[in-house]
């Protein structure tokens, strides 16, 4: 199997001030990867924005997706990069690129998880998302592959 292509926030950044965390994207047959070492500003939200909209399309290429996001070191976003979320959710969903849903692997010792999991959650579903959370990856994977089998069965 070929290796899929990495993006980086550390291409995108552009502005004044710096992004705070980083974030690689990248796609696991159907499954859009988000590995993001916080905290996060509204720079670095910005800069996600920029960096997977061509992922994006070639995910929606392959057919439905689930998207899993992977936090570490911390969880903690500014008010106004949660804000930012809001917009960038909304304008993906516009542009036809939301995937089925959405699952964050959050270990319970990452800084702000228990803090940041309820505003996630909100920001998510207002936006229209299936959305869940999970402590291990394993168990967000098993999650998105039924998700994506139940899809195919279906004919979507």
């Amino acid at each position: 199997m070929t290796q899929e292509p990495r993006r980086s926030t550390r291409e995108a950044a552009e502005g004044y001030f710096k992004p705070h965390g980083l974030v690689e994207i990248w796609l696991e047959g159907n499954v859009l990867r988000y590995d993001a070492i916080g905290p996060f500003n509204r720079e670095l939200v910005r800069a996600i924005a920029l960096t997977q909209g061509d992922i994006m399309m070639t995910a929606k290429a392959r057919g439905p997706c689930v998207e899993i996001v992977t936090i570490r070191q911390s969880a903690l976003v500014t008010p106004d990069g949660l804000d930012e979320l809001a917009v960038i959710l909304g304008e993906v969903n516009q542009q036809g690129l939301a995937p089925l849903a959405v699952a964050y692997v959050i270990a319970p010792d990452v800084e702000g998880a228990s803090l940041m999991a309820p505003l996630f959650y909100r920001r998510h579903r207002e936006q229209g998302r299936v959305f869940k959370l999970f402590d291990r990856i394993e168990d967000a994977q098993a999650w998105a592959d039924a998700l994506l089998a139940a899809a195919s069965s279906a004919g979507c």
